[in-house]
């Protein structure tokens, strides 16, 4: 009898949860999935002790654990009954282990004599299939698609349009530049999940078992609970807490939405605006340091700066906006008059304090071993044992050896998405720069800038966003940065405003429609429909659109520049980003008049051509006066204390 498979999806955080290979003893199977994700972690924390394999064995072996891992996790959907689906990864797997001895065994030849046998072509488009799919699985069918286009039009070149044709390549001419090559699926983007990216995801499975989330949203509850619209204010802490150890952000919705949205929704909040806060919230949350969506990593391979670099530069524009998206729920909250959580259901603040501490210290032993450059794996293992000794005498996040080792095992499972991205990443990056597909783009976004930074970034900006909507971030970005960011440096951008203005538009396509995973995670906990919900984002807070301007025409916000010059972009940055939120929700101390909207547009205008900061603040601080006096705020604020 054919049983056709659940339509849920595979729950990585839960070991039962497996449907790619289901047939034979279900015990065997998760020893099975155990063991693989045992190793992929393993085996970078003994090339720290024993030194690092050679790139022949170690991008290999990787994308044999973490293809393989996907197979068994993730079913295809070309099947209605378990056994088909099995037998058929089955047979996957076993080509995989083929194809990547294979890779391993020749990659030498492959180097020296870079002309491989026509058999060997076929081995190679073997494994490039095998990520696809992989890719297909785990992340979407869209980034499958996009880098099966690039692969073809290898071999369509002669037959383009002049502006993109090239010469054309045969089979065995691809093979070592897209499998194993510098910028190929086992080439660098490979080997900076292998190496490095892995860490990351492992200090976040650890940091899972010591009941992390619960701890940071008990603690932004005693924060910001009792105050107006509470809970929504509680997801714009929780979701900056989660941030700093998640860097996901359809993950951060996951997890603290499961809990605020329905709060909000309680306590007045529509559903349709609850998911969005909550969506909006949890995006910055792959462009807060210290672990960035793992992105950090590649922006430090393109940019030639370390990770530390990379991060530190994050940092201002990340709590910027965690600072406007808090000021956002409170002028929503105080708009349609909803109040905070009553203060008998909210957890003592001292209480949630003291639980925080185990994990916040080796959060600050992590930054501060980045900041004294130590390499990234040092960092982690040596904050990961910190947390596991601390967390010894506190029994509900003591971590065991037991709970130690089924963390090591859900890294790789973290890993899935970031490993199968880098790996169709490196294939289309290859693909651009052996077909000069990349440097034909990055002309085309200058002759369109026709000299002008502002046009450049606007064209870049809309790039991303439209990419965004089919490929995940770490891919999004990666395209982008091989032919946006060297035309943004041409017109004058610094390099590394270029990459972190990239790797922002492409975060926060996951909130722009129509294509919007995290509000599409979001809609489902609200009960809301996921377009409206992505469409509300929009108006929620279109502050999140503006500010990466400010940190390639400011990169002081990027902690380049004096002190004095920072600390006056920050405030600059802030006013600015106050002004256009005001003006969108069109509320201050209460509903703004039309003159008042007025004012604020003129003023920002004044501002865009003028750039007087000094009369810009004079005008701003007149109409808050003026303002308030007439919605009565500061009459209140008066009797309140002469009372």
């Amino acid at each position: 009898m054919k049983t056709k498979l659940p339509e849920d999806k595979i729950d990585i955080f839960n070991e039962d949860s497996f449907r790619g290979i289901t047939i034979g003893n279900k015990k065997v199977i998760k020893t099975i999935i155990f063991i693989i994700g045992l190793l992929a972690a393993l085996i970078p924390i003994l090339e720290i002790i024993f030194g690092p394999l050679a790139p022949m064995f170690q991008r290999p072996v990787h994308m044999l654990l973490m293809i393989g891992l996907t197979l068994f996790l993730y079913p295809s959907g070309f099947f209605k009954s378990e056994k088909a689906e099995s037998i058929f990864n089955i047979i996957l797997i076993l080509l995989l282990i083929f194809v990547c001895a294979w890779a391993s065994s020749r990659w030498t030849y492959f180097y020296v004599t870079p002309s491989p046998l026509p058999i060997e072509a076929l081995f190679g488009l073997i494994f490039v299939l095998l990520v696809f799919e992989a890719t297909r699985r785990a992340i979407g069918l869209a980034m499958a698609i996009i880098g099966g286009l690039f692969l073809l039009y290898c071999f369509v070149g002669p037959y383009m349009p002049r502006y993109f044709a090239h010469q054309g390549y045969k089979p065995t001419e691809l093979v070592t530049h897209l499998v194993i090559g510098v910028e190929g699926m086992m080439g660098d983007l490979a080997a900076i999940s292998a190496n490095q990216i892995v860490f990351f995801m492992m200090f976040a499975a650890f940091l899972r078992y010591t009941n992390s989330t619960e701890i940071f949203m008990d603690f932004s509850k005693a924060i910001a609970g009792d105050k107006s619209g509470g809970p929504a204010k509680v997801s714009v802490v929780s979701s900056g807490f989660m941030a700093m150890v998640s860097g996901s952000a359809s993950g951060n919705v996951a997890t603290t939405g499961s809990i605020t949205i329905p709060l909000m929704i309680s306590l007045g909040f529509k559903k349709h605006v609850a998911g969005a806060i909550e969506a909006v919230s949890s995006t910055a949350g792959q462009f807060m340091p210290p672990i960035m969506g793992a992105a950090a990593f590649i922006i430090a391979e393109y940019t030639g700066l370390s990770y530390w670099d990379v991060a530190i530069a994050a940092f201002l524009p990340s709590v910027i906006y965690f600072i406007i998206m808090f000021f956002v729920v409170d002028i929503m909250s105080k708009k349609d008059h909803l109040s905070g959580m009553p203060k008998d259901q909210l957890p003592p603040f001292w209480p949630c304090f003291r639980r925080t501490i185990p994990i916040m210290v080796p959060i600050t032993i992590l930054v501060v071993m980045l900041a004294m450059r130590m390499s990234v794996q040092l960092s982690i293992v040596v904050s990961l044992i910190a947390l596991i000794m601390i967390c010894i005498p506190i029994k509900e996040q003591r971590i065991g050896v037991i709970k130690i080792f089924k963390a090591l095992s859900l890294t790789a499972k973290i890993l899935i998405p970031i490993t199968t991205s880098c790996a169709v990443a490196g294939l289309i990056v290859g693909v651009m720069t052996l077909t000069g597909f990349g440097e034909r783009l990055s002309y085309g976004i200058l002759a369109f800038a026709d000299g002008n930074l502002f046009k450049g970034l606007l064209l870049t900006a809309v790039v991303c966003l439209i990419l965004g909507m089919g490929l995940p971030t770490l891919g999004a970005y990666v395209v982008l940065a091989t032919l946006g960011a060297p035309a943004l440096q041409m017109l004058g951008a610094p390099i590394l405003a270029s990459h972190l203005f990239i790797f922002y538009f492409a975060i926060i396509s996951a909130i722009t429609p129509p294509v919007c995973l995290s509000s599409y995670v979001a809609a489902s906990i609200a009960g809301a429909n996921p377009l409206k919900v992505g469409v509300t984002s929009l108006t929620v807070a279109p502050f999140i659109y503006a500010l990466p301007f400010f940190f390639v025409y400011h990169p002081a916000l990027l902690f380049q520049g004096s002190f004095l010059t920072i600390v006056i972009t920050i405030v600059e940055t802030v006013i600015i980003l106050l002004n256009i939120t005001i003006l969108f929700q069109r509320y201050m101390f209460d509903k703004l008049k039309i003159y008042e909207m007025a004012v604020i547009i003129a003023n920002l205008l004044f501002y865009i051509k003028s750039n007087n900061f000094i009369i810009f603040v004079a005008v701003f601080a007149a109409f808050v006066l003026f303002h308030g006096l007439r919605s009565g705020k500061f009459r209140k604020v008066k009797k309140g204390v002469s009372e």
